[in-house]
């Protein structure tokens, strides 16, 4: 066994230095290159979906959300629900909010004839419980973040007021900046006038798609105190969502309505389940276009060297060893594609696009290679090249002796 090993790696040594060193570099760059695609797709659409979740997560509606339980309108006794929440294992802070529906109007002239308006939900926030839980106060493109006392003072994001590259300027306001008054008409028939003081932008839609007051502003429009619409909270994810849930549910929590964030991801869900589904096809595409090229390189070369073959047959060589010589051959191909490519992703692809990132409806993409992607594709790549080295060799060898050197 081991001389026939041994005859097998003397036979790939021939065959990689006496055969077309041109098919030998454009076999190698080809599987670099499939070797790569397969990588570089999966791993910025990866990005993307990773980049959603945690959208979701740090500015949106952090890792749980509590909602008031069947037949109730607000959660009851807050304060107090907010401190036995943050003293739980694992919870690092918690938030409270309001929410009502409402219609805001802007008129830039101050003339009733150019009036922008939108029916939108508006939220409250506590200031400084809200930066503990998301991060906005860090995606401010104009104006400030709210501050506690502020009642008549509004904050929105990019795809409400319009600019800042909204995607959605057709259903904002069309270009409200800072230091602009809103007139805002709640749904409980409560009218205000806000000036907006800060306008953010995350590049998440859902994030981007809020308008905020402070708690002590809403508090007065809905005439109650100490309650919430919803409670934002924040873990630490060492384990999941739902093994905080039926926590809290064991603290005392059995009538509210606590949800993961994924309940809350909409459309968003979809996006990146397309994403999944896009790679996957990506990846299953590469692995056949690197199999072929291998595939083709080695039936060539045993087509080639048929009378070759045959005569070594004719000598007494085993089949199996000229079989083995090509599967190894095929490896080797592999072997520099996979080397060449995880070369070029890590010291040049990776380190560009993350100085570079992709703007996607998500955010700014960078390439994200999951170790365990990588590994599956690099498994997969091996595999593909013992069926490509196998089958033409197989075949070739199996002629018959006479047909082989005379054919």
């Amino acid at each position: 066994m081991r001389n026939d090993f041994q005859a097998a790696i003397f036979l790939v040594y021939k065959y990689i230095t006496r055969g077309n060193k041109g098919t030998l570099i454009l076999t190698i760059i080809v599987t670099t290159l499939a070797f790569v695609q397969i990588n570089f797709i999966s791993g910025v659409l990866s990005g993307a979906i990773e980049l959603a979740h945690q959208q979701a997560k740090d500015n949106y509606v952090s890792n749980i959300v509590i909602q008031p339980g069947k037949d109730e309108d607000y959660i009851k006794q807050v304060p107090l629900l907010k401190n036995k929440i943050t003293s739980m294992p694992g919870i690092i802070s918690c938030t409270s909010r309001y929410t009502i529906g409402s219609n805001i109007s802007y008129d830039p002239d101050k003339n009733g004839k150019d009036v922008k308006s939108i029916s939108w939900p508006i939220k409250s926030i506590n200031p400084k419980e809200e930066m503990r839980v998301t991060n906005i106060q860090n995606y401010m493109v104009a104006g400030k973040y709210l501050e506690e006392s502020d009642r008549d003072q509004i904050m929105m994001g990019k795809e409400i007021s319009g600019g800042f590259g909204a995607s959605l300027e057709v259903q904002s306001l069309k270009g409200a900046s800072v230091g602009d008054e809103v007139t805002v008409y709640y749904r409980n028939g409560v009218t205000r006038d806000y000036t907006i003081k800060g306008i953010y932008s995350v590049d998440f839609p859902l994030s981007d798609m809020a308008v905020f007051v402070t708690e002590k502003e809403m508090e007065s429009v809905l005439g109650v105190h100490n309650r919430a619409s919803e409670i934002l909270v924040k873990t630490n994810q060492v384990h999941t969502e739902q093994y905080y849930i039926q926590a809290l549910r064991e603290n005392g929590l059995d009538k509210e309505d606590i949800r993961p964030w994924t309940d809350f991801f909409g459309l968003m869900a979809g996006l990146t389940q397309t994403f999944g589904i896009i790679k996957r096809i990506v990846f299953a595409i590469g692995l056949v276009v690197a199999g072929v090229t291998i595939f083709i390189v080695i039936y060539i070369a045993t087509i080639g060297r048929r009378k070759q073959i045959g005569i070594m047959k004719a000598i007494g060589m085993k089949e199996r060893i000229i079989i083995v010589s090509y599967i190894f051959l095929a490896f080797f191909y592999a072997i520099l594609g996979i080397s060449l490519g995880i070369v070029l992703l890590e010291v040049l692809i990776k380190p560009y696009f993350i100085s570079h990132p992709l703007n996607m409806p998500v955010g700014k993409v960078s390439l994200m290679i999951i170790q365990g992607e990588l590994i599956a594709s690099i498994v997969c790549m091996f595999v593909v090249s013992i069926i490509a080295g196998f089958v033409p060799s197989w075949r070739v060898t199996k002629e018959n002796i006479i047909k082989a050197i005379w054919g």
